[in-house]
């Protein structure tokens, strides 16, 4: 399941979304946890900007695995840790826990996507922020859209994944119990969705 050839052509992506969460959010230290890791390379090109301490967690053993290979690999100094649980279940931390949690591409296919959102923002500190869907993020160009366009849809649909609207992605953050959200595109006519979760209390 990771060793999918979308992952050589979805490089370039990484690193700009991360900058985007970096200046979105004014991301410098504190914890981050990357929810549904995968080989781990949102939470690595955030490392690289940042001097957050990065939390790897995956439900397979075999992704943690792999994201343990890129941090390696990558020339990095954060403190690092890797975490093998279900989002949709119990993250295995306290509450108001994290800074920023980041999970791109994940939740497409969580086996409860309100119970995942709603651990989510239970582990989020007060002021933290959380952003949680699937695209390229706005940073991308579209010409790079245009080109991995494909290759986006086929990966969902090899996977099992199910691809929800930005209305269905906002009943089920009020569904979660979570007081304080929005939901936004990459940019008018990308199929790209987040919610973007901030906590307050």
């Amino acid at each position: 399941m990771l060793k999918s050839s979308s992952y050589g052509s979805m490089m370039p992506i990484y690193p700009l979304l991360a900058q985007q969460c970096v200046d979105d959010y004014d991301l410098n230290s504190g914890i981050c946890l990357d929810v549904g890791t995968g080989k781990g390379f949102v939470g690595v090109e955030i490392a690289k900007i940042t001097h957050m301490s990065i939390y790897f967690i995956d439900i397979e053993a075999e992704a943690v695995d792999s994201a343990k290979e890129t941090v390696a690999e990558a020339d990095i100094d954060n403190e690092v840790f890797f975490v093998q649980a279900d989002v949709c279940k119990k993250l295995p931390f306290d509450d108001k826990f994290a800074d920023f949690i980041v999970s791109r591409g994940s939740i497409w296919f969580w086996d409860d996507m309100a119970m995942g959102l709603a651990e989510i923002h239970r582990v989020l500190k007060v002021g933290g922020t959380a952003f949680v869907g699937g695209g390229l993020g706005r940073y991308a160009p579209w010409t790079m859209r245009e080109r991995l366009s494909g290759v986006r849809k086929n990966t969902l649909e090899k996977k099992g994944g199910k691809r929800i609207s930005l209305e269905q992605m906002k009943e089920l953050a009020i569904e979660a119990g979570i007081p304080s959200f929005r939901v936004i595109s990459d940019a008018p006519g990308d199929k790209g969705r987040w919610i973007e979760i901030h906590k307050h209390l």
